[in-house]
């Protein structure tokens, strides 16, 4: 169970949501993310459609998660968590039957829009659940927990889907993902408890909305660590654009065996997440986001390097990848942590919200300027690679040693 916040149980009986609950709904928020990946090349050739277009999806998806959090947000805070992630999970089982009965590109963009937007509410809620409920410390290393959990989504599904597109078709993997999404949705019809009483509901008119949005955005701390969780999760993107056709089309890559590969990265992150919660009892949390953004940062140069020597062969990208990936898993959890811990509870789903659209608005645009670059080699992520891991250090460095040095000084 996640540690509550004790200021508030004193006056309120909440229950903590527990990690298993929502282990579960990160996982399946996940599975619509990476699933099909293996079955991009056979979307592209029975829709008869560009490799761009059938890349575009991922875009479209991470773009649709990123507005839709900007709604999903206001919403937990008005009408509660539980009834906006109950929603938010049967819109998207039932867009991912849509996603499954495609007959064409347009319907299925149209499907993975709908889709993102219902499984965008697991994530936001889920980190403004913590919020409601844990702070400092506790909330790092709750939020780490859930960083875990939607590393562990990409990590398992295209390794299932590769089986599931050579055996069914590409069409299987939305099934799959719709099963799942029904499961846990009864599991949180059955076990989720609202962890936002009415009483501590503060919901904004719409003008209010953008008035707060635009406080968080001048929030520089807040501001700070969002943008080090998109820039640093931003190589994940690059990385998932760009293997299908480097991996299957260009090195001629099995399907069954490209699963592997896609498996091997998300897990490695998984293990980082869980290392950064243990490393919050030794040092502190900002020392841990810098040893992440310094391991981000090299494997990006480490990318770029081996894309300009024209490696031909899949172990150095995997091993290049995996530092920069490693150094992503040190990261998210905490960032996302030292961002809601400077909101009030209030307002954390729109904080929530705000920096999950910094996040996803960022993969969306990285992901389309690399679904539209001409893949001849790994070089095309190498570049993509570099670019936001080093964005990432250079925000990190500057908000850790410039802006909160600056406002521990003005307080």
């Amino acid at each position: 169970m996640i540690q509550p916040r004790t200021e508030d149980r004193a006056s309120q009986d909440i229950q903590p949501p527990s990690i298993p609950l929502l282990f579960a709904m990160m996982i399946a928020g996940q599975l619509g993310s990476t699933i099909y990946l293996p079955g991009l090349p056979a979307i592209s050739e029975e829709m008869n459609t560009p490799i761009s277009s059938a890349q575009s999806l991922i875009a479209i998806y991470l773009g649709a998660f990123a507005v839709a959090q900007l709604i999903i947000g206001p919403l937990s805070d008005r009408y509660g968590r539980r009834p906006t992630v109950i929603g938010g999970l049967a819109l998207f089982a039932i867009a991912s039957t849509m996603c499954a009965l495609a007959g064409d590109i347009v319907t299925l963009q149209i499907g993975r829009m709908v889709q993102a937007t219902g499984a965008c509410a697991t994530l936001v809620v889920g980190r403004a659940m913590i919020r409601d409920t844990s702070q400092g410390i506790a909330a790092a290393q709750a939020m780490s927990w859930l960083a875990i959990a939607v590393g562990i989504g990409p990590a398992i599904a295209p390794f299932f889907g590769g089986f599931l597109v050579s055996w069914f078709g590409w069409q299987s993997t939305f099934i799959a993902i719709a099963v799942v999404v029904t499961v846990v949705l009864i599991w949180v019809i059955a076990s989720l408890k609202e962890t936002l009483p009415i009483e501590r509901r503060n919901p904004p008119r719409t003008s209010q909305l953008f008035i707060t949005y635009v406080r968080l955005l001048k929030n520089s701390r807040f501001l700070g660590y969002s943008m080090i969780v998109a820039f640093a999760s931003g190589a994940m993107q690059a990385y998932l654009t760009s293997v299908p056709v480097v991996f299957i089309v260009i090195m001629d890559v099995p399907l069954e065996l490209f699963g592997v590969y896609i498996m091997i990265m998300p897990s490695l992150y998984v293990v980082a997440s869980y290392v950064s919660r243990q490393l919050t009892f030794y040092i502190s949390v900002d020392k841990i986001i810098l040893l992440g953004i310094t391991m981000s940062a090299a494997g990006g140069f480490a990318q770029f390097s081996l894309g300009l020597w024209g490696v031909t062969t899949v172990p150095p990208i995997l091993v290049a990848f995996a530092i920069s990936n490693i150094g992503t898993g040190l990261v998210l959890g905490m960032c996302y942590a030292q961002a809601l811990n400077t909101v009030p509870s209030a307002i954390a789903g729109q904080a929530s919200a705000l920096g999950g659209f910094l996040h996803m608005g960022w993969g969306a645009i990285l992901s389309i300027a690399v679904a539209y670059m001409h893949h001849t080699s790994s070089l095309q992520l190498g570049i993509s690679q570099m670019t936001t891991t080093w964005l990432a250090a250079a925000t990190g460095i500057f908000l850790v040693f410039f802006v909160k040095r600056s406002h521990q000084k003005a307080t």
